[in-house]
């Protein structure tokens, strides 16, 4: 199975990781993916989330969604640090989005990178936008 991760500046400059959306229940279950016109990758329309599967910094602590299913974060500081892009798990479909992605320029792609920059899984893909507002990871989970 596989995965990819985005972040960067644009998520964090938005307040989009902060948006209270991303505690519905039904996202963050799986129930439903968050569709947003403000969470965008490219010109092919807004980026598809995998709530359960994102990442939140919750109180110092890095949890998924899934983990975060009925539990009360009223007063406890939280934010969103690695979205999960929505896929069908397959290596074609992840790679998809970070393809979409490198053909909008200024992308500086690492096909056999020594890091893991999100420390899930085996790193398969890089991919820096070289204005710093999105970073992508495909992962073998």
């Amino acid at each position: 199975m596989y995965a990819l991760y985005a972040w960067g500046n644009a998520l964090h400059e938005s307040e989009l990781d902060r948006d209270p959306a991303w505690l519905a229940p039904e996202v963050l279950s799986g129930g439903r993916e968050v569709v947003s016109e403000h969470l965008c990758l490219s010109d092919e329309g807004p980026l598809r989330v995998d709530g359960a599967g994102t990442l939140f910094d919750v109180g110092g602590e890095q949890v998924e969604g899934r983990a975060l299913v009925g539990r009360d974060l009223a007063g406890v500081e939280w934010r969103v640090v690695l979205i999960r892009v929505a896929s069908d798990g397959s290596l074609e479909d992840a790679r998809r989005f970070g393809e979409e992605f490198e053909d909008l320029g200024d992308v500086f792609v690492d096909e056999e990178p020594e890091r893991n920059p999100v420390g899930i899984g085996e790193v398969v893909t890089t991919w820096e936008d070289e204005h710093g507002q999105w970073d992508l990871t495909l992962v073998r989970l």
